[in-house]
């Protein structure tokens, strides 16, 4: 179990470097100087601080995020342990696979032109979480 925690908190922090690179690969094409973010943090007396509070959180919520996938695969693991999808535990992935699925189908039905820009980040999501961590924990 406790190897499933730190997988999880690693495999977390390599999400969140990706979330937190390719978020601002996509955020920067939106964001002019007259938007209400910049001015938002143009308030601040620190806007550099209040940028790393935020990537801060998000490493830290990610991390919580990869620790919670990874006791889940070891208590599932220890339920059902069916090979398939080209996964060592087919039960976990199928898990893994279903809030992908619906924030792709929220995304495709909110702003069409954003899921091309986010769908990279939501399967790296599930490349690291469905398949690469129960590689990890195996």
């Amino acid at each position: 179990m406790v190897e499933a925690i730190i997988s999880g908190a690693l495999l977390g922090l390599l999400m969140a470097s990706v979330f937190v690179s390719g978020g601002a690969l996509i955020i920067t094409q939106y964001i002019t100087p007259d938007s209400s973010v910049i001015k938002f943090f143009n308030s601040r007396r620190r806007p550099t601080f209040v940028v790393l509070l935020l990537i801060g959180i998000i490493y830290m919520l990610w991390s919580v995020v990869g620790i919670i996938h990874g006791a889940a695969f070891v208590l599932i693991d220890k339920i059902n342990s069916l090979n398939g999808l080209g996964s060592p535990n087919l039960i976990f992935t199928l898990l893994t696979l279903i809030l992908p699925g619906f924030v792709i189908l929220i995304i495709a039905y909110t702003k069409k032109p954003a899921l091309l820009k986010t769908l990279p980040i939501i399967l790296i999501f599930v490349g690291i979480f469905g398949w690469m961590m129960p590689y990890t924990l195996n």
